[in-house]
């Protein structure tokens, strides 16, 4: 098995080296959700940087008191490699100490990085935002030519109150910013290339757990699952990276994503783990608490908008007051712990493994289906985007459904891409075993479409070339001959991994 690399990034890398090669001092935000790389990104910075390395000063700030936090900050300054850096530490007690030391290490050329700064949105640390705001206005206003700071934040709601909110002592310091997403296909095929993993049925079950989250890979990585056989993989991921006791995983999404938030939220995301793509009547109907008081649409929205734990997705041609909304959690991770890993782990606590298992291993065959329509969704963006692929897109919301009061009359389509300037118009099937695009799933397909065409609010796209396109993680040469006999186009991810 190939050793570890540093994957992708290629354009955020080459923003940062701009940022730090422009011999002016910088204050730099970078965002993203966590795990997705942010510290590791500014590592490899420093690599290929000689304005860093030995003149980089690191703090990941605890969630706790000011004494703590400038404890933290002199012990980063402590074990630093410049003597005029360690001679800072003894003097650093308070927030006001560590404000001016950080000032006076941007002086010196040097660059800090402040890691988990959304902390400092906490009572007991928010009088630092202050005291850094007065080092800022100074060191911009310095003509310096070098040094800088960084700050790294995974909670964007937060991120945003310290640095984006006009109220705030920081509001309209920052001189850059870098939000990082995840990794995207083309990333992934270079990651599954080098380590030998070659079926796509284990891309679809490792992006299904881990979609472009970088550290989540690599914790694959560590645990040898690459070298699992396909048939094995799905057994062999939860058990490495979630129920055994030394298991990486384990209390992930626990730890990370699930430890803020209390109550009436984290019901509704136990809710969206086990019913993806409900509507909010839905939700109202199984969660509302008229004792409550705060409405549910208030939870909702906050872990829409703030959060961004939850996407509430609209139908092709819908307007964002559509009452056609459906919510689905946005983090594949977290859909496959509360819907399969979690459980599996609970479960093997009390019953042997294979028992423990055997019923989550049912509920990852149903997830997989959710998230391989997903994957698809955002193949198509992704090579529009890079001019790669077969189609190009002009409206990004894929898929349709509608809300008849007559439910025989009900059109669900998994994708609807649109190309205006070729008037070109591609409606997707998406399962997740190509045996599963049989001559009734087919002929439904015929019907979703049919009734699609037939709606008036879309007769002008009666005189738009129509493509029908049925997607599998793989066909063979016989079942694609077969389909594309009966007027389908077939994608499957081996079609993709060949635009990259």
């Amino acid at each position: 098995m190939a050793e570890w690399g540093f994957y992708g990034r290629t354009e955020p890398l080459a923003e940062l080296r701009r940022v730090v090669e422009a011999e002016r001092w910088y204050f730099c935000r970078i965002e993203g959700r966590r795990r997705i790389g942010k510290t590791t990104l500014l590592g490899q910075l420093a690599k290929g940087e000689a304005s860093l390395g030995a003149n980089l000063v690191y703090m990941q700030v605890p969630d706790s008191d000011e004494r703590d936090v400038a404890t933290t900050f002199a012990r980063s300054l402590g074990e630093c490699e410049r003597d005029d850096a360690r001679a800072l530490a003894a003097n650093v007690t308070d927030f006001a100490s560590m404000a001016g030391a950080i000032g006076q290490i941007c002086d010196a050329g040097m660059v800090v990085v402040l890691d988990e700064f959304q902390y400092f949105t906490r009572a007991k640390l928010h009088a630092f935002n202050s005291f850094l705001q007065a080092q800022v206005d100074r060191l911009r206003n310095a003509g310096l030519r070098r040094g800088g700071l960084f700050v790294l934040g995974s909670l964007q709601s937060e991120m945003n109150a310290l640095l984006d909110d006009k109220a705030a002592p920081l509001y309209g310091r920052i001189t850059a910013q870098i939000r990082l997403d995840h990794w995207d296909f083309q990333d992934l095929m270079a990651v599954f290339r080098s380590q030998g993993v070659e079926e796509p049925q284990r891309w679809l079950t490792l992006w299904t757990f881990f979609e472009g989250v970088p550290k989540f890979y690599h914790d694959a990585f560590e645990q040898d699952l690459f070298a699992a056989p396909a048939a094995d993989l799905a057994r062999e991921l939860l058990t490495r990276m979630f129920v055994r006791g030394s298991s990486p995983l384990s209390e992930e999404a626990d730890t990370w994503f699930l430890r803020e938030l209390r109550g009436r939220a984290v019901s509704i995301l136990h809710y969206l783990a086990d019913h993806a793509g409900c509507s909010n009547g839905d939700l109202v109907a199984a969660l509302n608490d008229p004792h409550d008081k705060t409405p549910l649409g208030t939870h909702i929205s906050r872990l829409v908008n703030d959060y961004r734990m939850v996407d509430k997705l609209h139908p092709v041609f819908s307007d964002s007051k559509s009452r056609n909304a459906r919510y689905y959690l946005a983090d594949n991770f977290l859909q496959a712990w509360l819907a399969v890993a979690k459980p599996a782990r609970e479960a093997a606590r009390l019953k042997p493994l294979d028992k423990a298992l055997a019923p989550a291993l049912r509920r990852l065959e149903v997830l997989e289906g959710f998230s391989f329509e997903k994957l698809v969704r955002g193949l198509h963006t992704e090579m529009s985007r890079k001019g790669l692929g077969d189609f190009e897109l002009s409206e990004l919301r894929l898929g349709y459904w509608n809300r008849p009061r007559d439910v025989a009359r009900s059109i669900e389509i998994d994708l609807v891409a649109l190309d205006e300037a070729s008037k070109r118009i591609r409606f997707g099937s998406c399962k997740r075993t190509a045996g599963a695009h049989d001559n009734a799933a087919l002929e439904a397909f015929d019907q979703h479409v049919a009734g699609f065409m037939a709606a008036r609010e879309h007769k002008h796209l009666s005189n738009w070339t129509q493509e029908r396109v049925v997607f599998s993680p793989e066909f063979t040469s016989e079942q694609r001959a077969a389909l594309v006999s009966r007027g389908y186009g077939c994608k499957d991810l081996h079609d993709y991994a060949a635009f990259v």
